[in-house]
């Protein structure tokens, strides 16, 4: 008789490759972010944000005079807005989350 606990099943996952089973619930946000200058800009906002645990995928954008977007599509349990913003701002591109109008 096969008995699994939240151990074991953690460790198949992880052995498997699927500890996402465990991951929260993903949610998507765009931040707004300053600094951009040129269609490369978005490739140093991306590869900041992908770097970080729990990001699941990216899309950015630059837009003109300064500024641009980042789609970010993350894990809750994993990685916070505050780190999102942070990830950007240390690649020199300070971002927010837009405010309602």
């Amino acid at each position: 008789m096969w008995m699994l606990t939240k151990l074991s099943v953690l460790v198949l996952a992880l052995v498997l490759g699927t500890a996402s089973v465990f991951a929260g619930e993903l949610k998507t946000i765009t931040l707004d972010v300053d600094n951009m200058t040129c269609g490369m800009c978005p490739i140093t906002v991306k590869k900041a944000l992908k770097q970080l645990d729990g990001v699941k995928d990216v899309e950015a954008k630059y837009e003109g005079d300064g500024k641009g977007w980042a789609k970010v599509t993350y894990d809750t349990e994993s990685v916070t807005i505050d780190a999102l913003t942070f990830a950007t701002e240390e690649a020199g591109y300070p971002s927010r989350v837009p405010q309602p109008q």
